[in-house]
């Protein structure tokens, strides 16, 4: 623009104008006149891209997502000195909105401007974790953290802080947040917020006494508050169970085989992060087709319901509460393959008597495990949320078929599929096993196991050995227990007893591609949930036991006439093995 015919009386009149906005912008944001002024100043001076940020920052905080994506692109168009900030904002604006891959765009575009800062490091690592990119971008946050101790120091605890938040963000497991969430309030023990998760953290871990220690110290700082007395009471009522463990009925086993802890923290997690069932709920009321919404029965109160302590607390309550079930015959208006429909409150009360009427006539809903019937195909199979919150597909006579991680996981599915935004970070990506692999013969579990299950008894000349030799070039072989147990370049060790395979054993820490072992078991996660999705599949519990010298806990599984094992070390899968049931095994 010229500055023909401008004085300086009417250039002082537009910084006086400016400075005025920006007091205005920082002391009231959405403040009407910041907008007033800062058009002002781009009636005379349209060029000044910094103004169109704070216009752009103003729009945002008012709500107005579209026009301030409309200025920020304007301003990162002009490629001048205030691209960086403008790709800063529209790296938030993605991120806000939960638009991963624009937000990791964003990110990489900041990036090739200017690498010194550790915010924007921190910034991509999330992005890319949230985007599907897990491993590569929680090892990210830890570089932002190193680089930020190495430049500014003075901004450390804002960097462990950040880095904390952010695993929980991208939904990182317990073992991954806990040490980032200890080192966030080591250095600064304000940090309420990722103090709070730590000690529901610690919980997952069963790290009771820690638990209630962290639980106590916060108390003390804000003793009103509801979630610190939750955990508080937890941790003592488990500590309560490992005391007497001895003289009660129920076990830590007992708690743990629930998922009831793991549920409550995963809850918790989704509440704060709004990715829980109340809000996927509402965000599917914001997108659902009317043929769906016109299936729907009104909500009902639940302290109005007779026997409501039959309707399940997990999900059934909230669900009821939310919409009363589905018309008979209406499950294909959710658009799927197989027609299930909500169950009203009445129809999950009826089914829960008949089934503690008579147990025996019901044996697929055992009386000791957790279960939640919410739909139903109307033809005998229902969709139930079991231990760990899991969603399932229950048929008589059949396994439990895994559908979903939650109910909640379930409607933010149906909400994505009808056009509505999913704000949960991309699932964790897993190299898919070889497509020509049954399943386990009588199970639903696939993966290489299928081949280490077919080379169990059979002998160095057969195909499946052949197989397993190809898939694991480096394992190591033993004809006799005496001999030495080291390391390979698979991590795969296979022991063998009168030439015969008796026993195959992956090591988790070393073999390259442990994760095609057992298709969709997320070697990162809790025991919980691994337990849940084998027994899914067809393993039934045989024995568990813990090496108390190493901390190790072995639980075995009877899996299609043979033994299928898992290791857990501090809280991590280690080690997955298949052996030969009847003779004695090669250890």
């Amino acid at each position: 623009m010229s500055d023909f015919g401008r004085t300086a009386t009417d250039d002082d009149a537009v910084e006086r104008s400016l400075d005025l906005a920006w007091e205005l912008f920082a002391a009231q944001p959405t403040h009407p006149k910041v907008a007033e002024l800062a058009l002002r100043v781009l009636t005379a001076q349209p060029e000044r891209s910094s103004v169109s940020l704070l216009l752009a920052n103003h729009r945002e905080v008012c709500g107005q997502a579209g026009e301030a994506r409309r200025l920020y692109l304007q301003v990162a168009g002009r490629r001048d000195h205030q691209f960086i900030n403008a790709a800063r904002a529209l790296r938030h604006l993605a991120l806000a909105e939960h638009d991963h891959p624009e937000a990791l765009r964003w990110a990489r575009a900041v990036l090739g401007e200017d690498q010194e800062g550790w915010g924007d490091w921190m910034e991509l690592g999330f992005a890319q974790a949230c985007c599907g990119e897990h491993e590569d971008g929680w090892r990210q946050l830890d570089e932002a953290v190193a680089l930020c101790a190495r430049t500014t120091p003075d901004q450390l605890p804002t960097a462990l802080g950040q880095r904390a938040v952010h695993l929980l963000g991208s939904f990182a497991p317990p073992d991954r947040f806990v040490p980032a969430a200890e080192e966030a309030v080591r250095a600064d023990a304000a940090n309420s917020w990722v103090a709070l998760m730590l000690g529901w953290s610690y919980l997952v871990q069963y790290r009771f006494a820690d638990a209630e220690q962290l639980g106590l110290r916060l108390l003390r700082e804000n003793p009103t508050e509801d979630l610190l007395q939750g955990l508080v009471g937890t941790a003592r009522t488990m500590l309560r169970i490992v005391e007497n463990a001895q003289a009660q009925d129920i076990t830590l086993e007992d708690i743990r085989r629930t998922g009831a802890i793991e549920s409550a923290w995963r809850q918790l997690r989704d509440q704060l992060l709004g990715t829980d069932l109340a809000s996927a709920l509402a965000a599917l009321d914001d997108v659902m087709p009317a043929d769906l919404r016109a299936t729907l029965r009104p909500g009902v109160s639940i302290s109005d319901l007779p026997d409501s302590d039959k309707l399940g607390s997990e999900v059934a309550e909230e669900l009821a509460a939310w919409h009363d079930g589905q018309q008979p015959g209406s499950g294909a208006a959710w658009g799927l393959a197989e027609s299930f429909r909500l169950m009203s409150a009445a129809e999950i009360i009826a089914m829960s008597t008949g089934i503690e009427a008579d147990p025996a006539a019901h044996p697929d809903w055992p009386e000791n495990e957790v279960w939640e019937q919410v739909m139903t195909d109307e033809a005998g199979a229902y969709l139930v949320v079991v231990a760990h919150g899991a969603l399932v597909k229950r048929r008589p006579g059949h396994p439990d078929e895994p559908v979903a991680e939650s109910m909640a996981d379930w409607i933010w599915d149906r909400v994505a599929d009808f056009g509505g935004r999913d704000p949960r970070p991309a699932p964790r990506r897993t190299e898919a096993p070889p497509t020509d692999l049954p399943a386990v013969p009588g199970t639903s579990l696939t993966g290489v196991i299928t081949t280490m299950y077919a080379a169990l008894g059979a002998s160095e000349r057969s195909a499946p050995y052949a197989e397993l030799r190809g898939l694991f070039p480096g394992l190591t072989v033993r004809h006799s227990a005496l001999d030495p147990v080291g390391s390979t370049p698979d991590g795969v060790d296979l022991a063998l007893l009168d030439g015969l395979v008796k026993k195959v054993t992956v090591d988790l820490t070393l073999c390259p591609s442990a994760d095609r072992v057992i298709a969709g078991l997320d070697l990162d996660g809790q025991r919980g949930p691994a337990d849940a999705y084998v027994r899914s599949h067809g393993a039934l519990p045989h024995n568990s036991w813990e090496n108390r010298a190493t901390g190790e806990v072995t639980v075995n599984y009877d899996l299609a006439e043979h033994r299928l094992g898992l290791q857990w070390q501090a809280g991590r899968l280690v080690r997955i093995s298949v052996s030969a049931v009847g003779r004695s095994t090669a250890e």
